[in-house]
């Protein structure tokens, strides 16, 4: 069964390059909130810190948190080589971290939120509602049922597969369709600004493709506002 903490001591499984959404993103929010001095961002699922780097360099206040001791790990050694200051909280991802709610500019969840169950996953997003200030935003990716490996494994819920192999066996995978996702982002509470279905179809794979795969998968891009 895959373990993140082991995982993240394996370089292999480690992400560098960090993701050019990550940098729209802080530049939508110092587009937004022209008169902070710094913009306080959480790195929700932070891993190896590739997008925490990236938020402190164009100058946010960060804000990191996983449930890898070892993620933390890589990502302090790199804001502390980088002198960019950080708040820390080692925690699952449906546990709020921070003793302050409503006090941050931004979200980013990159590929996170898929990896967990559905009550677990609302109850993130409750997390990040509560850590946002009124116009705040949310940016996140999260799996869709068109991807290629929806239905693989065992369903241990509707829509939520536990792989059985890969470097991600045991790790459950919840995905969502159109309603789903605007379920999880209701209009009483969000505001959506960019509602995106990347849907990449492989023609031609080979047998356990993900395990080398550098191509995107199909996945939900998620951008909404806290109203």
């Amino acid at each position: 069964m895959a373990d993140w903490n082991t995982l993240f001591y394996d370089q292999k499984n480690i992400e560098l390059a960090p993701e050019p959404e990550a940098v729209k993103f802080i530049e939508l929010l110092a587009k937004e909130f022209p008169n902070q001095q710094e913009r306080r961002v959480w790195d929700l699922g932070c891993g190896g810190g590739r997008h925490s780097l990236v938020m402190g360099k164009m100058g946010c206040e960060v804000f990191i948190s996983d449930n890898s001791s070892k993620a933390i790990e890589l990502t302090t050694k790199k804001l502390e080589e980088n002198n960019i200051d950080y708040f820390e909280a080692l925690t699952s991802m449906e546990n709020y971290p921070w003793s302050k709610k409503e006090f941050l500019h931004g979200v980013f969840s990159w590929a996170v939120l898929q990896h967990n169950t559905l009550d677990k996953i609302i109850e993130a997003i409750d997390c990040i509602y509560d850590s946002l200030i009124t116009g705040g935003y949310f940016l996140g990716t999260i799996k869709s049922t068109k991807a290629d490996l929806y239905g693989k494994g065992e369903e241990i819920e509707k829509d939520t597969f536990v792989l059985e192999v890969g470097i991600e066996d045991g790790v459950p995978h919840h995905y969502f369709d159109e309603d789903g996702i605007k379920w999880l982002f209701p209009d009483d509470k969000w505001e959506m600004m960019i509602l995106a279905e990347q849907v990449v179809n492989y023609i031609e794979k080979a047998e356990e493709f993900w395990s080398f795969n550098p191509f995107r998968y199909t996945t939900w891009c998620v951008l909404v506002k806290k109203r």
